[in-house]
């Protein structure tokens, strides 16, 4: 539905689909709605091989650069961002976009040129830092990791507004990136579709419990395994299933094998449908993402709130405790296996807490983190930075 004038708009993105992870669904379901609701929307990202460099994917104008990858030698790195920082200004001369909206730090510096040469108000939505991590799931250097921070630092110092998805989110960034962003920063929760992630009670089967995410340290994926198989060895009936793909996808499944849990638990590596992800979401009854890593509000987490589910999740820094607290889902401490185990069991045994739980969940998405929301805080910043 067409509200009010529509906008050009210009989203840049260092992931898009057929990649699948939280900041990819954000970005695509932020895209997607904007253009149904009738604005003008363009998207810039990295290339992907086998997709093709320019086409339209659900109303979005999709423009992918010559390059397959993120990763690479400086030359390689180098040669992307200087490729992106011309799409982003061809198409600025030729689109003349209202704004220019990045997702991430690298998709924020390739707009900054365009940002102060065509005179375009720029956004930049932030999807965590690696400086969140516990030291020992780094994948970079500490020397490194401090050369990034410089430019993610002026990527957020230059543009016109940064957006956190949540209190949380707003307080680590001041405290990595400096007290003075305190004066640019938005707070916009992220939305999830709950017209779509919405399926009936389940009201019989063995107990499920459902995992969606990478399949990693990252994500708690050892600390999930150990307390699911405390659980199993009282409850046998009980299920697992992992949904995600990873590096050391074959270490978990020997693990699984090591612990006797070769039927109990199943691996489906990643889901690109939504039909069929949200059929694992109907047959679950509980959704966990033990996540180590501090960061934005979790797709995940949202997701199954939204699908009714009891969701566990953990107390790190960032966008997942204030989803979560007050009763809307569980809270544990990271790498706590007894405290998760002890979580997933009493909402399997306890009918009466786990419907108190599941209810609060949905009625939290529908007041606070419909996509819906999301896009008209978005359209009114849009207007208001465009002024």
């Amino acid at each position: 539905m067409r509200r009010g004038i529509g906008l050009k708009i210009l989203v840049v993105s260092s992931s898009f689909f057929p990649k699948i992870d939280g900041s990819t669904r954000c970005v695509y379901d932020h895209a997607r709605k904007l253009a149904e609701r009738g604005n003008e929307v363009y998207l810039v990202t990295r290339g992907i091989e086998g997709t093709k460099r320019e086409e339209t994917f659900d109303g979005i104008q999709l423009r992918r650069s010559s390059y397959s990858f993120r990763s690479g030698t400086l030359f390689n790195k180098v040669s992307l961002m200087l490729e992106q920082i011309l799409m982003i200004m061809t198409l600025q001369r030729k689109e003349q976009f209202s704004v220019i909206h990045a997702h991430g730090f690298t998709s924020g510096l390739a707009a900054l040129p365009c940002k102060y040469l065509f005179r375009v108000p720029l956004i930049i939505t932030t999807h965590g830092t690696e400086l969140l991590w516990p030291r020992k799931v780094w994948w970079r250097t500490e020397r490194e990791m401090k050369f990034i921070l410089i430019f993610e630092r002026l990527a957020l110092n230059l543009c016109d507004v940064v957006i956190a998805q949540s209190e949380g989110v707003k307080t680590y960034m001041l405290k990595i990136y400096g007290s003075q962003l305190g004066k640019k920063i938005r707070i916009v929760p992220t939305g999830v579709d709950q017209a779509k992630f919405m399926v009936p009670a389940k009201k019989e089967g063995a107990p499920q419990i459902l995992f969606v995410g990478a399949l990693s340290e990252i994500k708690g994926l050892s600390c999930l395994l150990r307390a699911f198989k405390s659980v199993h060895d009282g409850i046998p009936q009980v299920g697992l299933t992992l949904v995600g793909s990873g590096t050391r996808v074959d270490e978990y499944k020997e693990l699984v094998r090591n612990m006797g849990l070769n039927g109990s638990v199943r691996f489906c590596g990643p889901v690109r449908d939504d039909a069929r992800l949200i059929d694992l979401y109907k047959g679950s009854d509980i959704v966990v993402l033990p996540s180590n890593v501090g960061g934005p509000i979790s797709c995940t987490v949202l997701e199954g709130l939204s699908c009714g589910k009891a969701v566990i999740s953990t107390n790190v820094p960032g966008g997942i405790p204030d989803v979560l607290a007050g009763g809307v889902g569980i809270l544990i401490e990271p790498e706590d296996d007894v405290q998760l185990a002890s979580e997933m069991r009493r909402l399997i045994t306890d009918p009466a807490y786990l419907g108190t739980i599941e209810a609060n969940g949905r009625r939290a998405v529908e007041q606070w983190y419909t996509l819906d929301s999301m896009i008209d805080q978005l359209t009114s910043l849009y207007r208001e930075v465009a002024a």
